[in-house]
């Protein structure tokens, strides 16, 4: 249900550090008075995931972009509640579930309809008597389609999820290369700089040196 590195690569890195929706339930078997005993070597923490892009270690970038996958995050959320994808087949099955219980439906109440009203019962009673079957065909028609709509619902929440990585995808894609783009500008008034630094410089020498030359000269033609 994460985004897959390998067609969401920044996407995949920054949900990798979004922080938790909620603090960790505590282990029911914890004991506050007879805590558990470190266990004798621990394990080396597992290594995080490198960044796919350098710039992607700029705490300020990562924080923009975590704010740009918020839906993302709480989309990914409720489907962990709702349960995996329906595979093809499941959907396949739903679908043709749906339709025979909405082609018995229609032939139930076309049934009703066409029923004979006994001599015995009155006109108004026989209408309320078919409005009140009818009312009870459709709720159990709705009741059996219920858990087959939700295959459905379900199967498109997830198509929906998977557009919606995309967009982030590209979204972020965006954001990096604008970071980028700033960050190359940087450098190059800092290379500038350094070369206005350097030039201005070497003109001050060179002045120091042809001043410090016509010093010398004048002061020979004056001994001379």
């Amino acid at each position: 249900m994460d985004p897959n590195p390998k067609t969401h690569p920044i996407l995949s890195y920054v949900m990798a550090r979004l922080p938790s929706l909620g603090p960790k339930p505590p282990d029911p078997s914890f004991d506050i008075e007879q805590p558990p005993q470190p266990p004798p070597q621990q394990q080396p923490p597992p290594q995080q995931q490198p960044p796919p892009l350098p710039q992607l270690t700029d705490p300020a970038l990562l924080s923009t972009m975590r704010r740009a996958v918020g839906d993302v995050a709480q989309t990914r959320s409720v489907l962990q509640t709702l349960g995996p994808r329906p595979d093809h087949e499941t959907v396949d099955t739903a679908k043709l579930k749906i339709s025979e219980i909405e082609s018995n439906l229609s032939k139930e109440l076309e049934d009703l309809v066409l029923s004979p009203r006994p001599s015995d019962i009155d006109r108004l009673e026989w209408r309320a008597h078919l409005a009140e079957k009818e009312k009870k065909i459709r709720e159990e028609a709705e009741k059996e389609r219920g858990f087959y709509k939700m295959v459905l619902q379900l199967d498109e929440m997830h198509e929906e999820y998977e557009k919606l990585l995309k967009e982030a995808e590209e979204k972020l894609v965006k954001i990096y290369d604008k970071a980028e783009r700033g960050a190359e500008k940087e450098e190059e008034v800092v290379v500038e700089e350094e070369g206005g630094e350097r030039g201005g410089r070497g003109s001050f020498d060179r002045g120091k040196r042809g001043g410090k030359s016509g010093f010398v000269e004048s002061e020979t033609q004056n001994f001379t």
